[in-house]
């Protein structure tokens, strides 16, 4: 029998509360696997190299009774996350031993493939009791959900090349991964940046952020671009960024007005930015609102008020907030013809931060969350090496 720690969801946090390592996020030692002959039932098992701990995880950790754009995890049952697995055996057609896949996956060493295993639970819910499908996965049904709500664990793995030593698996869960794909997607169907143009983004040190800077610096546009620390604001500035600046020296206002107007904005985090982009950005600009890590892990009481969104009607500026399965239909088939090639190129690039063992993913995400922390570029967890 081998060893086959997880990490689980121990309870919800309260609205704006950042989650707990050894609370809401629980490492569980206590599971075997006898990885030679545990049933597949048609399904395939993985071994987990990679885990991508990511901002959005956090909003499915919310009462499901709240209303937003996905739905929620069970308490009791594992994390979900995006991540990078090999497959070890398989009864699966299209999935063979030696296969490495990227997508949604639980948060534990070894995983039966899809994620269910035949035992049900149920929750309590405004619409009534909730089927779900342990050891985590929810059987989605859209009626029973707030309009707009998307199905996360409809996300499944999908293999993806191997890359023989041209690059590192990590990639995966950044520039050729759902950041990157987030930020690909938005450039393309919102921004369409035109050279000359300029662009601020918030949060440009993030793995998105990084990756909007990129694109559209290929795009020939000027980019203004903030972050939490002087670490971040030379990372940005290594990408290509023409105006780097660290938020907590200099207020996003002074430095929109000493060097903007801005033609479009690229917002991560919300709040003081978002009001000090309204105020720079010129008539007909537009806005990707695809984050607000300003506020997720604020009160309401401490949310900041904008001050300046009667301009959107006075600049009948064009904000549009997204999701990325919103614009994937029509961008995916680019972006992989696109993305790899360039980042083949030397045109594109990410960088990753490590954090080695399962038992330390816990502490990943609670530190992925932490605004305004020191590591440049994407945090990753390093499960297994092969």
């Amino acid at each position: 029998m081998t060893s086959n720690p997880r990490v689980i969801f121990g309870k919800r946090p309260a609205p704006h509360e950042s989650p707990k390592v050894g609370e809401h996020l629980i490492l569980d030692k206590s599971r075997t696997i006898d990885l030679e002959n545990v049933p597949l039932n048609g399904g395939f098992l993985t071994k987990t190299l990679i885990l991508s701990p990511e901002p959005a995880m956090r909003e499915r950790m919310r009462d499901p009774s709240i209303p937003s754009y996905t739905t929620t995890f069970v308490v009791g049952g594992p994390i979900l996350g995006f991540g990078v697995v090999v497959v070890v055996r398989s009864e699966k057609e299209g999935f063979k031993a030696g296969d490495y896949l990227y997508g949604l996956t639980v948060w534990e060493a070894y995983t039966v493939q899809p994620y269910v295993d035949g035992m049900f639970l149920l929750s309590s819910h405004p619409h009534g009791h909730r089927l779900m499908l342990a050891p985590g996965r929810i059987n989605f049904k859209p009626e029973e959900w707030a309009p707009g709500t998307f199905d996360m664990d409809s996300l499944a793995l999908q293999v993806v090349p191997n890359p023989n030593g041209l690059y590192p698996l990590s990639k995966y869960t950044s520039i050729m991964g759902t950041p990157g794909l987030t930020a690909f997607v938005g450039m393309e169907g919102i921004i369409d940046g035109k050279e000359g143009e300029t662009l601020f983004v918030s949060s440009g040190a993030s793995a998105v952020g990084s990756m909007v800077i990129q694109l559209a610096k290929l795009k020939g546009m000027k980019i203004i671009a903030s972050a939490g620390s002087d670490a971040k604001v030379e990372y940005m500035r290594s990408l290509g960024a023409d105006l780097p600046f660290n938020y907590k020296k200099v207020n996003y206002g002074e430095f929109l007005q000493k060097n903007g107007p801005i033609n479009a904005f690229w917002d991560n985090v919300g709040g003081e930015a978002l009001d000090a982009a309204l105020a720079s950005i010129t008539a007909y600009g537009k806005m990707a609102i695809c984050g607000t890590s300003g506020t997720d892990v604020l009160p309401p009481s401490e949310h900041y008020r904008l001050k300046n969104a009667y301009l959107i009607m006075k600049k009948c500026i064009n904000i549009r907030g997204f999701i990325v399965p919103d614009l994937i239909p029509q961008y995916i088939g680019k972006f992989f013809e696109v993305v790899p090639a360039l980042m083949a190129q030397g045109k594109l690039r990410s960088q990753e931060t490590e954090v080695e063992g399962i038992e330390n993913a816990p502490q990943a995400f609670t530190d992925t969350l932490a605004s305004g922390h020191e590591k440049a570029g994407t945090l990753v967890v390093v499960v297994a090496r092969e």
